[in-house]
């Protein structure tokens, strides 16, 4: 059986090992580089980052301090990055995975890699998420590479990544202050850990403008719904991504690619995986493209992505298994 995967992020490389074992499998990417957002600009490099400021802060325990400047973070990032990227290529190599670097489609039923027909039994669909570009403004993905130093931001978002890189950037003596239109950070968790994270915050120095709606955003300015006018060095927006379907809209969509509990489409021989379905993190990505792999071959495994563990890179570190207290309440 000949399977084509769309994708090597996550879900991509996952289900690529997977179909690997017993299948003729071709990975098609339109990076120039494999590992999709998660090894190229999100997940590694942005881990790569936090990782000596949590270094530093269980020196800071015993007395000690150790101070790192934002440019030895970024080079820390990108050679994760480069790194992990290279041993992805070779992974897929190693396990006989044909990669083929294009633009896929499928029209009519037909997969199309660079204006060409493949032919193909089945398609996995992990094409994950991409943003639109604003001038001037920093997404998540753009701090690990941006070749400026700044003493002030304004993150737009108090979810993940926001508090992530808040902390980060704060701890390295940055003015940081954090926007979000819900009363706490992380409200999805449980209400004690929410509230003690959002305290932390406080406590840290970061200014939080909870409760607050942006009208507007600036390359150095966020207009908020009251008028009230926030300034910094830079602007840093922490959400805004939407599910990449470009070439493959015949495939059910709203936004997210439509699957049933098996991971199949609208279109039987096409199954989709990663965050292009809305799981939004590296771990279910990477179940979910196993998943979809097994289903391609024949089996029945039900995506359940209740049992895959959560994490927050602060500090200290937030972790988490199923629906927590919060998310419950809001349910």
């Amino acid at each position: 059986m000949k399977v084509a995967v769309i994708g090597s992020g996550p879900a991509g490389i996952d289900a690529s090992l997977e179909l690997a074992k017993n299948n003729k499998v071709i990975l098609v990417e339109k990076e120039e580089r494999l590992g999709g957002t998660c090894v190229l600009y999100g997940c590694i490099p942005s881990k790569a980052m936090l990782h000596p400021i949590h270094l530093a802060s269980e020196l800071e325990k015993l007395g000690k301090s150790i101070v790192f400047d934002l440019g030895e973070l970024r080079k820390l990032g990108q050679e994760a990055s480069f790194r992990l990227s290279k041993g992805v290529e070779y992974m897929l190599e190693d396990n006989g995975v044909e990669v083929i670097y294009g633009v896929a489609s499928l029209r009519s039923g037909q997969l199309n890699v660079n204006n060409e027909t493949l032919q193909t039994d089945y398609i996995v669909l992990a094409t994950g998420t991409y943003r639109e570009v604003v001038k001037g403004i920093i997404y998540s993905e753009d701090l690990p590479y941006l070749d400026k130093d700044f003493q002030s931001v304004v993150i737009v978002g108090g979810d993940v990544g926001g508090v992530e890189f808040g902390w980060m950037l704060r701890k390295l003596g940055k003015e940081v202050v954090i926007i979000d239109k819900q009363s706490s950070l992380l409200p999805y968790l449980d209400k004690e850990v929410s509230n003690a994270i959002t305290n932390y915050f406080s406590k840290i120095g970061v200014k939080l403008y909870l409760n607050r709606s942006v009208k507007e955003m600036k390359e150095r300015e966020v207009v908020l719904e009251n008028g009230e006018r926030l300034t910094a060095d830079v602007v840093y927006m922490t959400f805004g991504r939407k599910p990449s379907i470009q070439g493959f809209e015949e495939v059910n969509h709203n936004p997210f690619v439509t699957v049933d509990e098996y991971l199949r489409t609208s279109i039987s021989n096409v199954f989709a995986a990663g965050d292009i379905i809305g799981t939004h993190t590296a771990h279910e990505a990477m179940y979910a493209g196993k998943v979809a792999a097994i289903n391609v071959m024949g089996g029945k495994k039900v995506f359940n992505k209740q049992g895959i563990p959560k994490v927050v890179y602060t500090h200290p570190t937030i972790a988490y298994v199923g629906n927590m207290e919060g998310k419950c309440a809001k349910n």
